[in-house]
């Protein structure tokens, strides 16, 4: 009995280790990228990434190089061709720490000189065995990661059309015509990040008149995210909402917003816009996400008490993907 009890402690130790993980979140233009990263594996490495991930280096980069049925490689160029020079030391190549370039991995970058791996990074679109240590390159590339969420804009990528390009460094190759950029790269709170893809039209489908319109953006003095909620419901025809807005930092999992009301009585309000006026505080909601297309909304308000509502997407910005 003690040594099963010592092996479900041991178990119950190496899931804990392993949910600890860092993540990180690539917010690209096309949509969410989550990655776990392996620090315990690829210690020099993951802490190498983290550095230039918390410095805001890779926001605003793009993916400049997509081979199909290869990589996709980022972390040295903006949308204008122009280089990100590395701000810290070339690191060792870590290549040799049992892990290889599976698909989905995440590994560095380098010349031919093994430790010369800084900011640039690629993702495998595929099993690439060549790029393992005694592979076709010898030393290999370093693994220090995996994609969790977002293969398939990953996918999508890599089957971009290409060509070649003049940059201040010389010509690359398999550039995209279409440029994916990474908006921001942010270190995860444990949970699904309030993201941009968030914005959209939400339900109670377990009531019916009840929704939410719900806005993340950055707000207009650039100073960070903001969340805008308009909650709607129907009492007998009449109408009542609730608006209010409230800052966070991206990379946080749920957001508080103390929310107003008006009871909509005055004719002539419609049921897509709120009136103007006459709004008085009410109480606060908590958002929070599962991932892109569920959420829960958790109220504590005068009048209507505590509680939380599950949450379904109705509608969701264009041109913007993520996986459920």
């Amino acid at each position: 009995m003690k040594k099963i009890a010592t092996l479900i402690l041991l178990a119950a130790l190496a899931f804990q280790a392993q949910a600890q993980n860092p993540r990180v979140w690539l917010d690209t233009d096309r949509g969410p990228i989550i990655i776990e990263l392996y620090p315990d594996d690829s210690p020099i490495t993951v802490d190498n990434f983290l550095r230039y991930v918390d410095d805001g280096f890779y926001n605003g980069l793009i993916f400049h190089r997509v081979v199909p049925d290869f990589i996709v490689q980022a972390g040295g160029f903006n949308p204008d061709l122009q280089y990100q020079e590395p701000t810290y030391e070339d690191i060792v190549n870590e290549a040799d720490n049992g892990l290889d370039n599976l698909r989905g991995t995440i590994a560095m970058a380098r010349q031919s000189d093994p430790d010369t791996a800084s900011s640039q990074f690629f993702i495998n679109v595929t099993q690439n065995d060549i790029l393992n240590p005694g592979g076709n390159t010898d030393a290999g590339y370093a693994v220090f990661g995996e994609v969790v969420l977002g293969m398939d804009l990953i996918d999508d990528m890599s089957e971009q059309p290409r060509s070649s390009i003049t940059s201040p460094l010389g010509t690359l190759s398999d550039f995209p015509r279409d440029t994916p950029v990474i908006e921001r790269a942010v270190r995860l709170d444990e949970g699904f990040p309030l993201m941009p893809d968030h914005s959209g039209s939400w339900y109670d489908p377990q009531t019916s008149g009840v929704g939410f319109n719900i806005e993340i953006a950055d707000d207009n003095g650039g100073n960070g995210p903001i969340a805008n909620v308009y909650w709607y419901n129907f009492d007998e025809q009449r109408q009542f909402w609730l608006v209010g807005s409230a800052p966070f930092e991206y990379g946080a999992t749920e957001v508080t917003v103390d929310l107003s009301s008006h009871p909509a009585d005055e004719e002539g309000v419609g049921f897509q816009s709120p009136p103007e006026s006459d709004f008085s505080i009410y109480g606060s909601v908590t958002l929070s996400f599962d991932d892109c297309t569920s959420g829960s909304v958790a109220y504590d308000l005068t009048d209507y008490g505590s509680g939380e509502i599950a949450i379904a997407r109705l509608s969701r910005p264009d041109n913007y993907s993520c996986e459920g």
